[in-house]
């Protein structure tokens, strides 16, 4: 039997581990609204600790996981998950925690959805151990040009892109670290002792150096701040991906079918999804995305900024397709009826967000069954009558993979397409005077 005094130690103990990883803290928590997003949005090896906060074993690996997540900033990321809450249950069964602590580290190997896959770490629980483990499986993915390949490279695609010019024969953990933080997002290259022509073109007076294109034109910023990974991090998103989303931005033809559009009522649904599938002439899927946006706080705002450039980024990269090829679009068969040529283009996708916090937001997730985890998404074929939710990262690549699969008629369900949201945002009446 269990005495009073072991209970009051116990509770003791847990109160006073109560504030494990907290706001504070290098180890940020995860929740099942969260966990795919974050741990999906890099490549960087990312340990994720499942814990109980009275377990004694966690209690010990505490300060050890923080001076590992402190060592590896930049190269790696480390996260926490507190299987004692409620909420989180469900995602500690979803990876089968059996014991506490259980470790899991994310290596850049990604499932078909986009899902990141894991191993255990068996490994001593130091921080010396874990920091040497994170740094084993830090990915190469800056690819080594020479001076002659440099200008292929940046016309290759439309992707940004980052290149380290240096006389150091491989690239830094610093450098593989962004690149991994980057992954799918900025293609990353390095240059060894580059010529002195290319040096010229790009104005580099000396080595190391970084220059960013953030596109396959010649125009392209070089930094000149100091050579750690926050700044850098900042560098790179606000030279690339930022200004790639203001470019793209100004080059949209058609702001009604090419923008991220807002839902709230049963209007902005039939607008948005219903009425381009009956007037469009080949058959048009609407993507909705539930966004948690709560505009009184910075750092929602960030993250729906950031999920909002995500999915401009699907509308912007979908294929277009004439008549002719979408007569066939639930088949297997992609090949395009060569009379596609004389017919004009039109873009299969609309794409719409709803937020989570409101009542149409609530609304979308009940009426399609969605997950509690956020961001959560959607594929709804009118045409059809057919929905798909989505499973995987969210991010644009992943997205646009999985829409394309849906629009072939894969992975869609039947679904009684009787969509309506009620308008519970409209001014109570009042008595007149």
């Amino acid at each position: 039997m269990v005495s009073i005094r072991t209970l009051v130690a116990a509770a003791a103990a847990a109160a006073g581990v109560a504030g494990m990883y907290d706001g504070a803290s290098a180890v940020k928590q995860l929740t099942p609204r969260n966990f795919d997003r974050v741990v999906g949005r890099t490549s960087q090896p990312t340990f994720v600790e499942f814990y109980a906060p009275w377990c004694g074993h966690c209690q010990r690996l505490e300060p050890e996981y923080e001076r590992a997540a402190a060592r590896t900033r930049g190269i790696a990321k480390f996260y926490a998950v507190n299987c004692d809450e409620e909420s989180n249950r469900g995602l500690c069964t979803r990876f089968n925690v059996q014991g506490f602590p259980t470790l899991k580290v994310f290596n850049e190997k990604r499932s078909k959805r986009g899902l990141r896959r894991s191993v255990d770490y068996q490994g001593p629980r130091k921080a010396s151990a874990m920091a040497k483990f994170a740094r084993s499986m830090l990915p190469s993915l800056s690819t080594s040009l020479s001076s002659d390949e440099l200008d292929k490279f940046v016309r290759g695609s439309d992707q940004p892109k980052a290149i380290l010019l240096t006389t150091r024969p491989k690239p830094s953990d610093l450098w593989r670290g962004l690149a991994a933080h980057f992954d799918r997002r900025v293609s990353f290259a390095h240059v060894v002792d580059p010529e002195p022509q290319v040096l010229d073109r790009l104005g580099i007076n000396e080595l190391p150096a970084i220059a960013v294109f953030p596109d396959s034109t010649n125009t392209f910023e070089i930094y000149d701040g100091e050579t750690q990974y926050g700044p850098l991090v900042k560098f790179v998103h606000r030279a690339a991906i930022a200004k790639q989303t203001a470019q793209s931005s100004e080059k949209k033809p058609e702001p009604s079918t090419l923008e991220v559009q807002q839902i709230t009522t049963q209007a902005d649904l039939e607008r948005v999804c219903i009425e381009p599938a009956e007037q469009s002439p080949i058959p048009v899927m609407c993507i909705i995305s539930v966004l948690a946006l709560e505009p009184d706080y910075e750092e929602s705002r960030t993250e729906h900024a950031q999920a909002i450039s995500e999915l401009e980024k699907v509308l912007t990269s979908q294929q277009l397709r004439s008549p002719h090829a979408s007569s066939r679009a639930s088949n297997d068969d992609d090949d395009e009826d060569g009379s596609a040529n004389d017919t004009k283009l039109s873009p299969p996708f609309r794409v719409a967000w709803v937020n989570a916090l409101d009542a149409a937001g609530q609304q979308i997730r009940k009426l399609f069954e969605l997950s509690d985890d956020l961001p959560a998404v959607v594929a709804v074929s009118p045409h059809k009558s057919a929905v798909a939710p989505y499973h995987g990262a969210f991010t644009s690549t992943d997205i646009l993979h999985w829409a394309e699969q849906c629009y072939q008629g894969r992975g869609l369900r039947r679904f009684a397409l009787e969509l309506s949201i009620a308008d519970t945002n409209k001014a109570p009446a009042h008595d007149e005077l």
